[in-house]
């Protein structure tokens, strides 16, 4: 006995839109290769439409025909009542994402994972329904689909989080929601280079978006994700020595380096502990946190003192304040970043989906604010929304 389910299931992954087109001869042609691979006989007459078809259009009576004169079980029926029903609008859904593809670039795998979670969440033919009249993008709003009508909420921040982080040809990254709002919003389209995105009149946004919570990383030419090696370059372990502490002072430093919180902290617990000291000398550990900044930050000018940052400010003969240390830190290398990049703005998403563009001051204004900031832990800190 034929198993249809698995039948059509292969019909659909040869086909070039990953479902058969019952108007495609070419479509036609893959199911009769297919028969064959399979060694299944169709009577004479259904051979001969799909033959025929490779010469001329299929009619709505042969596709009745090839239903009547097979043996199908209600289930198998309901497959095909399926693949029948999607045809009108997946027409128009392929139509729209090959002029978007266009537009900004996206690679065909992408929009074929785009249709494979439309289809997963259900929304193909909402989806349908809402690019009969698409939307511009709106910055001002909470979250990105407030004025979508016809797709629930819910359902596009789980397309959302689906989508996440891709490559292009180039195996450049492309971020959460780069190719999904290019996809989505009349105004938007992915730029080639510069920032991100060009949504309506801003033409240079930068996209920092998660899809977990750990924030993105905005800053240029600096290592992300390993300690140790940000430990190494910065040399901590040449600092602490350097500091003249007694044996099971300097042991207990050199441990500090190890414990998992970020390495302003850990300045802050060294600096405890070299302040009790017979030889401390606040200069000589400020003098020595240049050093280590300088060899991190080697494309940098921002440090003793800076825009933002003010070394001197951080300590007093007891205590340095690691909060204020590492927010200064993020706010001059987001600022390095927009002048270097000459973003016109940062559109921040969380993995909610919430947003938040952040445009000129506001941008730094914002940190420590509406812009929570984790870490470093390696060279560069993460900016995560607080919503």
């Amino acid at each position: 006995m034929v198993n249809i389910d698995a039948l059509l299931t292969e019909w659909a992954y040869r086909c070039e839109k990953g479902y058969p087109d019952m108007d495609s001869p070419s479509d036609l042609k893959v199911l009769k290769n297919i028969l064959n691979e399979q060694g299944i006989t169709l009577p004479q007459f259904q051979e001969q439409v799909i033959v025929e078809q490779e010469e001329k259009e299929l009619s709505k009576q042969d596709i009745k025909d090839l239903i009547d004169n097979a043996e199908l079980t209600p289930s198998q029926l309901k497959r095909i009542k399926k693949v029948i029903s999607q045809v009108a609008f997946m027409e128009a859904i392929d139509n729209y994402l090959e002029k978007k593809a266009s537009e900004s670039n996206i690679l065909p795998k992408e929009l074929g994972k785009f249709k494979t979670y439309l289809e997963e969440l259900g929304i193909l033919e909402d989806f349908a329904e809402y690019i009969k009249n698409p939307i511009d993008f709106n910055l001002n709003n909470p979250h990105f689909a407030d004025d979508i009508k016809e797709i629930p909420k819910d359902k596009l921040t789980q397309l959302y989080l689906k989508m996440g982080s891709t490559t292009d040809e180039k195996n450049v990254n492309i971020g959460p929601g780069e190719i999904l709002f290019s996809i989505l919003f009349k105004n938007t389209k992915k730029r080639e280079d510069g920032g991100d995105l060009a949504i309506g009149s801003e033409d240079n946004v930068e996209l920092k978006a998660s899809t977990g919570a750990s924030g993105a990383v905005i800053a240029k030419g600096y290592n992300r994700g390993k300690w140790s090696e940000t430990k190494k370059k910065g040399q901590f372990e040449k600092f602490i020595t350097d500091l003249g502490m007694e044996d099971e002072a300097e042991e207990d430093a050199l441990k500090y380096l190890e414990v998992s919180k970020a390495w302003p902290i850990k300045l802050s617990l060294i600096y405890d502990l070299y302040s009790s000291q017979d030889n401390f000398d606040k200069e000589k550990f400020k003098s020595g946190v240049v050093s280590i900044l300088s060899k991190i930050y080697n494309q940098s000018d921002w440090y003793p003192r800076g825009t933002f940052f003010n070394l001197d400010s951080y300590f007093t003969d007891q205590d340095m304040d690691p909060t204020k240390f590492r927010l200064d830190l993020a706010k001059e290398l987001i600022k390095e970043y927009m002048d270097y990049y000459k973003f016109e703005g940062i559109l921040y998403v969380d993995k909610n989906g919430n947003i938040d563009y952040h445009k000129g001051d506001q941008i730094t204004d914002e940190i420590g604010k509406s812009i929570s900031v984790a870490g470093p832990s390696d060279d560069v800190p993460r900016y995560r929304l607080k919503k």
